[in-house]
């Protein structure tokens, strides 16, 4: 979470603290001072400048530190004996937390979360309604303490020496996406086949690009569809789902590498470098995937959002022709048409287009527990494997299965 982020959130909370302090502070003043008790409480408050401004009335709802300040100066008189002792302290403690917050002081995340406890604390104490949001605000920076705990955990223990060797070689890069950790960076930019020269290392560190590409998708997967739902309200389901796929393609993907120029800088093996494999739009997207993955336990979900919020922006803005290049594909003389989401309907069409029989699948159980099973998927056409995937469901393994041959067929050349 950035500094601005801190001051931001408890900036929000101490309004929410004034919103709910007003009302009860005027209740119990008049019950001690009922026909002065404004006045009453603006002669208890001389002492402050602000006080002493001829619109007291109006500017004593929304500060919070007039009002804290009242309750300490009423404390005999008003409010002793409506709130424990403890909470005096916490009232001289909310005032520290203001005047720092007025004074731009920096706030860490754990500063943050300690100052909505206190808030949230007192505000629950005088049983005001603003507790609710509150709450939800203060569980929204535990989240955030728990992120940065993981990616403190999970950033790997380099010198300084090898570490200003990858910011060398990674330095354009870094500065359109700022790894704190930039040996992260260079793990997501290791492509699968690079690693197969070093076998020894191959099988653990291609598990770990391989989950880090997983969680890049499921990242990517997320906030495309927060930023859709809460920037296209007036459209559809479907036409929510139409943009999702659009940003979620291989060929926008690819293209939001190539505004990081990725292919100037991802590793490849020796054969997938000559075949110039950094041109190819699925390599350059499931290596764009996998830096997500890494800034993410690098910076945490916001960062990640806001770098990716501006590339939605232009990728929606400025679309990539279609209609040559995704919605038709051309398959010897035939126009093969995509009308929707489903590769069982494209690989369907594309084998009815070949004057093949229809796609067969068989699909079982292949692992998991009865609660969480996963299922494996294999579709056969004229008894010739094409392809195979898994999934929680039949449904999803199949799907699965038909992207994977439909895959095969583009590397092919057949699509």
């Amino acid at each position: 979470m950035t500094i601005n982020n801190n001051q931001e959130i408890i900036n929000k909370s101490l309004n929410l603290l004034a919103q709910g302090l007003y009302p009860y502070i005027e209740r119990e003043m008049k019950e001690v001072y009922p026909d002065n008790w404004l006045q009453k409480a603006k002669s208890s408050l001389q002492d402050q400048s602000a006080a002493r401004k001829c619109n007291f009335p109006k500017i004593f709802p929304e500060d919070v530190s007039l009002q804290l300040k009242l309750i300490i100066k009423q404390w005999d008189e008003v409010f002793k004996n409506k709130l424990s002792k403890s909470k005096i302290a916490i009232v001289e403690e909310l005032i520290e937390i203001r005047n720092n917050c007025a004074h731009q002081s920096l706030f860490s995340t754990d500063d943050t979360y300690e100052a909505l406890y206190l808030i949230t604390k007192f505000i629950k104490a005088i049983d005001a309604p603003e507790v609710a949001e509150l709450v939800k605000e203060k569980q929204v920076v535990s989240r955030l303490i728990y992120q940065e705990q993981f990616c403190y955990e999970v950033r790997q223990n380099i010198s300084p020496e090898k570490d200003k060797s990858i910011r060398d070689r990674l330095e354009t890069i870094l500065e359109k996406i700022p790894f704190r950790d930039a040996s992260l960076l260079q793990d997501a930019l290791t492509h699968p086949t690079y690693l197969q020269e070093n076998l020894n290392r191959a099988k653990k560190v291609n598990e770990y690009s391989d989950r880090l590409e997983f969680l890049g998708q499921k990242l990517l997967s997320f906030l495309s569809v927060e930023y859709l739902y809460h920037h296209y309200q007036n459209k559809s389901k479907s036409e929510i789902e139409s943009l999702y796929l659009t940003l979620v393609k291989d060929r926008h993907l690819a293209r939001f590498a190539r505004d990081l120029k990725i292919e100037k800088y991802v590793l490849l093996g020796k054969v997938e470098e000559v075949k110039q494999g950094y041109e190819k739009n699925l390599l350059l997207s499931q290596v764009f995937t996998s830096v997500i993955g890494a800034y993410y336990i690098d910076s945490g979900v916001e960062a990640v959002r806001n770098f990716l919020e501006p590339m939605f922006i232009n990728s929606l803005e400025n679309p990539i022709d279609l209609k040559v290049e995704d919605w038709e594909i051309k398959i010897e003389n035939y126009n093969f048409k995509i009308e929707n989401s489903n590769p069982k309907n494209y690989l369907q069409e594309w084998v009815q287009k070949k004057g093949k029989p229809t796609p067969k699948y068989q699909t079982q159980q292949s692992g998991g527990s009865d609660h969480e099973p996963i299922f494996l998927s294999e579709v056969f056409v004229a008894d010739i494997k094409y392809g195979e995937g898994e999934g929680s469901n039949k449904k999803d393994a199949e799907k699965r299965a038909a992207e994977n041959a439909l895959d095969k067929l583009k590397q092919e050349g057949l699509i």
